[in-house]
């Protein structure tokens, strides 16, 4: 299978998983079908391409941004990295939708941050942590009650 072709899978999963997290994400089920499932299958995909791209743990270099465009100059990495974007944006949309459900945020109001989250990350993250606080009504944000 091409590179090109886990790439598409991987990416139709992790929309696929976003949109189930929104439809379905007061249901346990969820959370428990993207934690035992798709994260698992996308850390396993991870791997693979990470130690099919690096070629060796002595490239695996992190301490200069060249060192980091050198890790990721095989497709097999790059495909990696953006396996693990798109893992880590699904747990922290996952967080995301738990926590809005416990503190009884709109889902209307949530789906704006989902985007953000699986578009950009940090700033999805960012958008819900006003939300939360403007809901919550305390700026010290904390994910413990």
């Amino acid at each position: 299978m091409t590179l090109e072709a886990i790439f598409g899978m991987a990416s139709l999963l992790a929309i696929f998983s976003w949109i189930a997290l929104f439809i379905f994400y007061p249901s346990k089920w969820i959370y428990q079908t993207l934690f035992s499932g798709v994260l698992i299958v996308l850390g396993i995909m991870y791997l693979f391409y990470l130690f099919t791209g690096i070629g060796s743990l002595a490239d695996f270099n992190f301490d200069s941004l060249e060192q980091v465009r050198t890790v990721f100059s095989s497709d097999e990495a790059l495909l990696a990295g953006w396996i693990h974007y798109l893992a880590f944006d699904l747990f922290v949309g996952m967080w995301i939708s738990k926590d809005s459900w416990e503190k009884n945020i709109s889902r209307w109001v949530l789906l704006p941050c989902l985007l953000f989250t699986f578009m950009m990350g940090p700033i999805g993250l960012m958008l819900y942590f006003i939300v939360r606080a403007i809901k919550t009504k305390k700026l010290n944000q904390s994910p413990f009650h």
